[in-house]
């Protein structure tokens, strides 16, 4: 048995290819305000604790040696469970261990990494290429791999079979995994080690402090069982067919084929789910496998939407001299709701699934860089506020829904960059009154704002603008802002 305790390091910023030495803290709101949820170990070193105002925490770093970022346990909970499907690979048994832990039963497992040390280290050093902090323990029980992964004096550390008890006896109550009252209890009366509960009589222990201490300590000395929910990762939906010698006719390749995607699909539909990412893969008897992937903007089980996508690409594929075994796989898929169907199918057409089987053929004719979309950015500055990402992708930014964002007032057609113009104002703050632009002066007739746009306090030197929307005499509706530092007027977009 053994324990993996993870701590997260501070982010790497992939621009421009250097690291980002700043501080980074996770940040919660709640009735009282803003508070620290989570923070590296540079930000603990500068005295920030978890459950301290933010206020408090950009009190102790400077303004740009902190970066902030909201705390979403929801999506935390989805990572350590990817770390676990993914340190399957030492162990077919892993758990995860809330919030930031994993447990694996490594029994029968060291053996095949040479012993438990070697194993220990082969984790570590995988866990050091994936950036995480992290102290790994093995030993005879969960117990005391947890126990000695989180308290121990070692960041890799391995317990012996008969070497529990004496490893568990230094460390600290709360290694035990009791509550905090337990732990509280003990400390009134001087007990503060895991040696001295056990010194004290066994009899008196559960009408003091209670029937889980004693479980505690029999669990970590193996005298009591103790077991674990593992992770069970979904297996690929997959259908093949294997033929009695290579196939030649390219008539019956793409008959097996088509049927198999039947197959497929009545599989998606028994699960009440659909398909995100089809593979066709073809065996051949002189040449390796050939595999024919198409991705999909939604999830789908429709075989004659699927089946438009890969049959273009079977017809253009080298069969060399024989196919031996068609297989068609499913991975990943997606729960579909259920749909109401119309006897008469007269109903309202489905525009966003027309519009996902175009986007599907674009993407697989077109490649994934020639079809993007935009995604919502969680900024307030206008030519951040969306990116361009691929139309089969996620559509906004982790943590942002575009049903709770809020478009304020913006033109369509937004410059990049934006155009240096020429501006007559009354006031020096004051609305444009003429325009200089493109080599020739107009009157502004109309004129809203200012709309005051600070830059990110995070990025050094940004100026703070005031925007203004004006009608020249054109009938033109232009959007542009004054910077309040420089004095300069720039054109930044227009409305058609």
């Amino acid at each position: 048995m053994w324990s993996i305790d993870l701590v997260r390091r501070r982010m790497v910023a992939a621009s421009r290819g250097r690291r980002d030495r700043r501080a980074l803290v996770l940040v919660e709101t709640d009735g009282h305000g803003q508070r620290v949820a989570r923070c590296c170990a540079r930000a603990r070193k500068a005295g920030v604790t978890t459950g301290m105002t933010l206020a408090h925490a950009r009190a102790l770093m400077p303004i740009d040696g902190v970066r902030l970022e909201p705390f979403e346990p929801e999506r935390d909970d989805a990572a350590l469970r990817s770390l676990a499907r993914w340190a399957m690979r030492f162990s077919p048994v892993v758990a995860v261990d809330p919030p930031d832990g994993l447990l694996l039963d490594i029994t029968g497992c060291d053996r095949l990494f040479g012993g438990d040390r070697r194993l220990v280290a082969r984790v570590g050093e995988a866990l050091d290429r994936l950036g995480f902090a992290h102290r790994v323990a093995a030993g005879p029980t969960f117990g005391v791999a947890w126990a000695v992964a989180r308290f121990g004096g070692q960041a890799r550390a391995v317990v012996a079979d008969d070497g529990a008890t004496e490893a568990m006896r230094p460390l600290p109550i709360a290694s035990l995994r009791v509550a905090d009252e337990t732990v509280e209890a003990l400390d009134e009366v001087g007990v503060t080690r895991v040696g001295e509960v056990l010194a004290l009589p066994r009899s008196t222990l559960p009408s003091r402090f209670g029937a889980e201490l004693l479980l505690r300590i029999d669990q970590a000395l193996g005298s009591a069982i103790e077991t674990i929910e593992p992770v069970r990762p979904s297996l690929p939906v997959s259908v093949e067919r294997v033929f009695d010698g290579p196939a030649t006719q390219a008539e019956a390749i793409e008959l097996a084929a088509h049927e198999l995607l039947g197959e497929l699909c009545e599989k998606l539909a028994r699960r009440e789910s659909g398909a995100r990412r089809v593979t066709l893969e073809l065996d051949r008897s002189d040449l390796g496998p050939l595999a024919l992937t198409v991705t999909l903007s939604r999830a789908s089980r429709d075989a004659g939407h699927l089946w438009a996508l890969l049959r273009p690409r079977l017809e253009r594929a080298d069969h060399g001299f024989g196919v031996e075994r068609v297989m068609l796989q499913a991975w990943p898929i997606e729960r579909l709701a259920h749909e109401q169907i119309s006897r008469w199918h007269e109903g309202p057409r489905d525009q966003e699934a027309e519009l996902g089987r175009l986007l599907d053929t674009l993407v697989n004719r077109l490649g994934q860089r020639g079809v993007t979309r935009a995604s919502v950015v969680q900024t307030h500055v206008p030519e951040r506020a969306c990116r361009r990402v691929a139309a089969t992708g996620a559509g906004t930014s982790p943590g942002v829904r575009t049903d709770e964002v809020e478009a304020p007032p913006r033109p369509p057609l937004l410059l990049t960059p934006a155009e240096k113009i020429s501006v007559t104002a009354l006031t020096p703050d004051g609305p444009p009154r003429r325009i200089g632009w493109s080599g020739g002066q107009s009157e502004v007739t109309a004129s809203l704002g200012p709309e005051r746009i600070a830059g990110e306090w995070w990025r050094r030197g940004e100026p703070t603008r005031d925007y203004f929307a004006v009608q020249d005499d054109r009938g033109r509706w232009l959007w542009v802002y004054h910077e309040l530092e420089t004095g300069r007027w720039f054109l930044h977009g227009r409305w058609s």
